[in-house]
């Protein structure tokens, strides 16, 4: 409503008549309760702004981001586990060390800046900044996909490095196994359940990512319309985003926990 008020898009007495249609002007509780039931009926409400179902701008939106946060994971899983890989059991120092700070860097900087930096380059190699580099996939993607590719070699890192001393390697060692990708597999094994932990923690990032980088290459989405949503107020849209985050990540969680189950049976033993 302060939204809608401040660009002088009703007046007072309309905005308050829209408030008693909506129910904004009953108790707290009372607008809780009424929202729960419109929610348990798939009812997310409508734009204070377009008039719209908030469903149906939710559905429009969520393919492009669907898109975006997949392509970024194809990309941030095979960086993760290469950077991961040469980090924690390369055999030349000269790469663990390039492979460390690349994992590091991808961790540190934000997305907005790779963003930036990304169509900086862009630009220079073109000559100029083409409009269809904004509308694109691939770049956003590389960019979502490299910051979300930095914790995840990190944690294939530490894994591989715990296990590569461990007895069960130098066994594998003195039975003749030799230092390849079966080798590696066979002490990536115990690490499994604390990398599909994090893998869930990773869909998470990668939505709230989707948010910055959305916004920075001009793509619609849902991040972006989040956004807009609350420069303009508009909280229906905004609570039913957030809400649906929040379903996402209890339900990356909530698999994570069944394939670590059953990546390691001790777990399943615990239950």
């Amino acid at each position: 409503m302060a939204g809608l008020l401040s660009q002088g898009l009703t007046s007072s007495e309309q905005a308050e008549q829209l408030r008693r249609r909506l129910g904004y002007d009953l108790p707290l509780f009372q607008q809780y309760l009424h929202y729960l039931g419109r929610l348990l009926r798939g009812d997310l409400g409508v734009s204070l702004y377009s008039g719209q179902p908030v469903s149906e701008l939710i559905g429009a939106a969520l393919p492009s981001t669907i898109a975006l946060a997949g392509a970024s994971l194809l990309i941030a899983i095979p960086l993760g586990a290469l950077l991961g890989g040469v980090a924690g059991w390369g055999s030349l120092p000269t790469f663990r060390r390039l492979a460390g700070i690349l994992a590091s860097l991808f961790t540190s900087l934000p997305v907005s800046a790779t963003g930036v930096i990304g169509l900086l380059i862009l630009g220079r190699l073109a000559g100029s900044d083409p409009p269809s580099s904004q509308t694109g996939l691939w770049l956003p993607a590389a960019v979502l996909g490299s910051a979300a590719s930095g914790p995840f070699a990190r944690a294939v890192q530490a894994g591989l490095q715990s296990t590569r001393r461990s007895p069960f390697i130098l066994a594998a060692r003195a039975r003749g196994l030799r230092q390849n990708g079966r080798l590696i597999w066979h002490a990536a094994r115990p690490t499994l359940p604390a990398i599909a932990s994090l893998l869930a923690v990773e869909a998470a990032f990668l939505f709230a990512g989707t948010v910055v980088t959305e916004t920075v290459f001009s793509r619609p989405g849902l991040g972006r319309t989040l956004v807009r949503s609350i420069l303009q107020g508009d909280f229906p849209i905004a609570q039913a985003i957030v809400g649906l985050a929040a379903l996402i990540y209890v339900a990356t969680q909530v698999l994570a926990d069944g394939l670590a189950r059953s990546a390691d049976p001790r777990l399943r033993e615990r239950t």
